[in-house]
Order: structure tokens, then sequence, then C-alpha cells
């Protein structure tokens, strides 16, 4: 007998057991708001600390201390204290987080949450909806800015009980809040790097604004990996000469007009709408350059929630929609533009319900995206002489319906128990059930925190219809989770230890001589999660982290599964603002390699860039109550490094920042 029918037996048991008890439940106490803001962190520690409020654990504001799911937030303290222009930036020493970039500000940037090895595995949400693009099945953090963020939560468990596709290893939900007062940052930096922010609002409505141009012409060492040769290169033997970056320019412009308005003591109303649009250069890897390729994209979305309290229960019905051209040209052999379109619409409807000793989170969640493929006409290589290849275009569309349900009781004083169910139909692919179980238990300053679910992502509009390199008969990739943390809350300093695991099948891989998708890996992962920070001490804060994933296996090949490095670390070291007009802040952070390395060089490899480490550090100074002078560096040990295989990181940077908070 398999543990998950007996999880599956315990779940069914647990969701009558939980119904009967919230039906019978004490005259309920009103459910907090979920626009309530969340405590704030004590400091800027580098490492984001967990903190007393959160509304993603569970899809309703409560106290993290009652919620099951590892949740870390980087709030605005933290977000400022660095410089973070993108959330890509601001996700940098999030415990079990890794993001790796293609190169400077605008580059494509991977993502995964303890183990998970692509970033179609973790859901994205800007206020709780969906930005994943439809296409590819990610977000380009390193391009989604930070303008008008209050906080960012991240979840690192199995959300898909809650949140449906995609939420594998876990939800990333970018929160965003209306200004007050007026704001202003401007800042320059290393290789033409310049910020202009601007801000204003009283609180109910307000505008934010971003313009970020950066040149990246930057310098990077030789690179020798060996006498083996490029897989993917064209360099025998496998070595890359000196040089300087030319063609990653990005050019960025950002705007977020949102609303919080009381209508009356019951009803609230909530909206945003968001424009952006960036153009970058795409360089290409060392040893197949394309000094020519460039890219741009145009996006814009709105979000509408009403929210009625009404003695126990929370209702909310948002209504979202998005959408975004992207424009693929070469400015130097251009045949014409590649173009993809996509666009995305959701409905939303939940009520959550707080009682004495119980609670619930009941919702349905309808989303229709679809995508458009442009291609230019281009020769015809296979047969010389012929007709080129005419352009042409395909279109597509999904859908999805969910129900989902979570209840929570609290048998003992300090404890909390949860079982939740999603039922959601993904059209074409069909129809799939996502259960968990999770609880709390605190024992004075010690609290017990476990989860196990289920999960699954269904393939993307690429994956499915992208012509020639596509396949109609994918299946849903689907995982079984299971974490379990300890942590310590004293005066002087917060512990936690953390284990974590995860096996699935049917894993979307693309075939390495068609690159057509097919569902064949099996995977297995498992690791361990450390993090301490010690509260204020003599202006003082300091944290630690380490992530170890020490198993992640292919179980179909046997190999260690890509993009998850072995160790992960973070140090950090911060002074925030207090008495003194004095702020300062010192991280170091390590990753291990992730083997990107060895899958492009046949060997023997000698040397490996995939690994890296970092040192950063800002001073701030508060000239008066309304203007700061920050300095920041960043890679201050001035490391080279390549996390892709052929795609060199920057060295050593500055920047220098003038700003009204």
């Amino acid at each position: 007998m398999s543990v998950f029918f007996v999880y599956r037996c315990a779940l069914a048991a647990s969701l009558l057991a939980l119904a009967f008890g919230t039906a019978h439940a004490a005259e309920p106490a009103p459910s907090p708001s979920p626009s309530a803001a969340p405590a704030p962190s004590p400091s800027p520690s580098v490492e984001p600390r967990e903190i007393g409020r959160v509304s993603t654990s569970d899809r309703r504001v409560e106290p993290l201390g009652t919620t099951s799911r590892p949740t870390f937030v980087v709030d605005r303290e933290q977000i400022e204290a660095y410089g973070a222009r993108s959330v890509a930036d601001a996700l940098q020493d999030v415990p079990g987080l890794n993001v790796t970039s293609y190169g400077p500000f605008g580059s494509g940037t991977f993502y995964g949450i303890r183990g998970t090895t692509s970033s179609e595995q973790t859901l994205v949400l800007v206020d709780g909806v969906p930005v994943t693009d439809p296409t590819t099945g990610g977000v380009e953090l390193g391009q989604l800015s930070t303008v008008g963020v209050s906080r960012i939560e991240v979840v690192e468990s199995g959300a898909s009980t809650l949140y449906g596709t995609s939420a594998v290893g876990g939800v990333i939900n970018v929160i965003t809040s209306v200004p007050r007062g007026v704001y202003l940052a401007a800042s320059d930096g290393s290789f033409a790097d310049r910020d202009l922010r601007v801000g204003a609002g009283d609180g109910r409505i307000g505008l934010s604004y971003e313009r970020h141009v950066v040149t990246d012409a930057y310098p990077y060492p030789a690179f020798n990996y060996g006498p083996g040769s490029c897989a993917y290169g064209t360099v025998q033997p496998c070595t890359f000469a000196a040089g300087s970056r030319s063609n990653a320019y990005a050019d960025q412009s950002a705007a977020r007009l949102a609303l919080d308005l009381p209508l009356d003591a019951r009803w609230t109303v909530r909206a945003q709408a968001n424009l952006a649009s960036i153009g970058i250069g795409v360089p290409g890897q060392l040893g197949s350059l394309t000094p020519g390729d460039s890219q741009a994209e145009a996006s814009n979305g709105a979000q509408l929630e009403l929210e009625r309290v009404s003695g126990a229960s929370t209702y909310s019905l948002s209504a979202s929609g998005a959408q975004q051209r992207q424009t693929s040209y070469d400015t130097l052999y251009s045949n014409g533009e590649s173009d993809v379109y996509w666009g995305r619409g959701q409905l939303s409807l939940k009520d959550a319900i707080a009682g004495s000793r119980s609670d619930a989170v009941v919702g349905i969640d309808l989303s229709r995206q679809s995508g458009v493929f442009a291609f230019p006409s281009s020769p015809n290589y296979a047969t010389p002489g012929a007709t080129p290849i005419p352009a042409y275009g395909l279109g597509a569309a999904e859908s999805q319906s969910a129900a989902y349900v979570q209840l929570g009781t609290s048998p003992l004083q300090g404890t909390r128990l949860t079982a939740g169910l999603r039922a959601e139909r993904d059209a074409p692919q069909g129809s799939t059930l996502a259960p968990s179980l999770g609880g709390t238990a605190r024992f004075g300053t010690f609290r017990l925190a476990g989860n196990i679910g289920e999960s699954f992502r269904v393939p993307t509009l690429q994956d499915l219809y992208y012509p020639g390199y596509s396949n109609p008969n994918l299946v849903p990739e689907k995982s079984s989770n299971s974490d379990v943390t300890l942590a310590y809350e004293g005066r002087a300093a917060d512990l936690s230890v953390g284990w974590f695991g995860r096996s699935g099948s049917n894993f979307i891989v693309l075939d390495p001589t068609t690159y057509i998708p097919f569902n064949a890996q099996r995977a297995r992962t498992g690791g361990i999660a450390v993090t301490a920070s010690s509260h204020e001490v003599a202006g003082l804060v300091a944290s630690v982290s380490y992530t170890d994933v020490y198993e992640a296996l292919d179980v179909t090949s046997g190999l260690r599964l890509p993009f998850s490095p072995v160790g992960s670390a973070t140090v950090a070291l911060s002074h925030p603002f207090g008495r003194d007009r004095f702020a300062f802040g010192l991280r170091y952070g390590i990753v291990g390699s992730d083997g990107q390395d060895a899958s492009n060089v046949t060997p023997p490899l000698t040397s490996t860039y995939d690994a890296w480490s970092s040192l950063d550090a800002y001073v701030r100074y508060k000239l008066a109550p309304g203007a700061i002078l920050s300095l920041r560096g960043y890679n201050l040990g001035n490391e080279q490094s390549a996390p892709f295989f052929g795609y060199p990181a920057l060295g050593r940077r500055f920047a220098v920042e003038f700003a009204t908070r």
C-alpha cells in the first residue's frame, strides 16, 4: 500500500471532519481584510525574514505562524536598500530560490524553488493574479519592474491546491500598493546604467513610473573550459578569448496606476492598470554572437477587485486581463520580424471564512489565454535554389476552470490542521485533482510545520503548437511534494531547519536532437534548508541561510537534473536607519555549479564557470528628512563567471542614487 494511497484516504476523512467542525464552529471573529499591511520588518536585513502576516500561503491574510507552507517576504525596505530595479534582483537573497540570469538588466532569467528544474514550475503572480506568459509558461523576472511594489511573498512548497497549474515548486507573489505622498529617486551607475523613478498618491489613488536605460557594454575575461569541444559553440577547443560584451543594451519604461478605495464600512474596491515597454539587445552566446539581434516588448494589464467583509466572511470578486506583443528582428541580416502575441483573462470568486477555531477558503477560478506566432519569409536551406518559405502564422488558445476548497481547524491551543482539494479542467488537456494536507504546532518558542500535497503543470501553447517544434500529445506533469520545518523564535534570534522532497512524472523535456518536447522524465529531489537571523543588537542585524539540494535525480537517465546547484548560501550584516543618519549593509552570496558547463562541453572538462559568488554592499546617508544619498557596489570581488554556458556575467560595478525615501 503506497504512502499516497494512505494520504488520499486520510485527506478524505480530514475533509469530512473539518467540514463538520466548520459547520459547528463557535461564534466567528471578523476576518482581517486582505488589504491589511504586513507587520513591518524590523530592518532592511539582506536575508528576507519570515514576518507577521502574509496573504499568499493560504490565499488569505493570516499570521505567518498558522500556515504550514514556508514563506519568505522581501519588503520595500529591502528592495530600496540594495536598489533592486527588477523582481529578479529583489529575489537574489531568498533562501531556497535559485535566480540566474543570462546577463545584465533586461536579460532572460531562470528561476526555480528548492530544486525545480524549469521556470515553468514556479507560478508568478502580481497581486494574486497569474502573469505567466501562456506561450512559454514563464515570466521575465529580469524585466518585471519593482516600481509600485510594496513587498514580494515567496511560498516554497507545492501550491496547486490553491493556485492550480505551474505551482509545482511554489509561488512568487508581487504585491503592489498605492503611493502616499510624492517619491523621487534617480541613480547613475557603471556601464551607463541610469534609472529614474517617481511616484505620487494619497493612499487611495496613485501613480508610479520608472524609466531605466543601460548600455551594458562591459568587458569579460577569457573562458577556457578545457580541451573538449563545445557542444553548441564554434570554437575548437572550447576556449573563448577575452573581449567586451556588446548589443546587451536595455531601454525600459513602466507605469502603474493603483486604486484602493473603501466605499463604506464593508465594501472596498481595488484596481490597477499597468503599462510597460522594453527594448533589448540579444548578444548571443560567445562563439556564436548575434550583434544585430534585438527584441522589443509592449505589455499592458488591468485588474479590478471588489471585496465585501460581512461578519466572519470576506468575499472577493476579481477580474483581470493582460496582453503582450513581442517582436524579434535582426538589424544586420533581416528577413523581417518574428512576432508573438498573447492575451490572458481571468475571473476569480473567493470566500475566506474565519471562525474562533476553524477557517475555510473556497473559490472558483476561470481563465482563458491565447497566443499567436507569426514568422517572416525565410530561405529554404533544405533545398538550395528553392523558393523561399513564405511568411506564416499560427494561433492557439486554451482555458482553465477550477474550484477549490481548503479547510482549517485548531483542535488544540497552538495547533492548526488544513486539508484542501482543487479540481481543475485545462482544455484541451483534461482534468486534474490536486489534494493537500498541512499542519502547524507550537511548543513554547518552537514551531513545527509540515505539508504534503500534489501539484501539476499543463503544457504551454509553445509546447503544444509551436510550428515544427511542438507535440500535441503532451500530458500534464505531476508531482508529489512534502516538507517539514522546525523553527525556533527566540528573544535574540530566529532559527529554522527544514527538509523538502519532491517526486514527479511525465516531466516535459526537449529531445536534444529534434528540440521537440515529450513526456519522459521522472524526477526526484530532496534537500535541507537552514536559516538564521538575529534581532537588532546595537543597531546591527546579522543573518545566514544555506540550502542543500542533496538529491536532484533524473530517474529516467540516472543523471542529476539541470539547473539544480547542490549548495547555495548567503551571509549578511546590516545597520538600518535608526537614530543615526547612516545605514549600511553587506552581503555575500555563493551558488554552486548547476551542471551547465558539463552539459555543454564534451569531456574532458577542466574548468567550470557556472558556479558564482558575489559580495555586495551599500551605504546610505540622510542629507535631510526627505533626502537620502546612497552608494552601492555589486560583485565587489570582481568575480568573472558565466552562470549560463557562454553568457558572461557583469563584473564589479557601482551606482549612486539620490532619493526622497
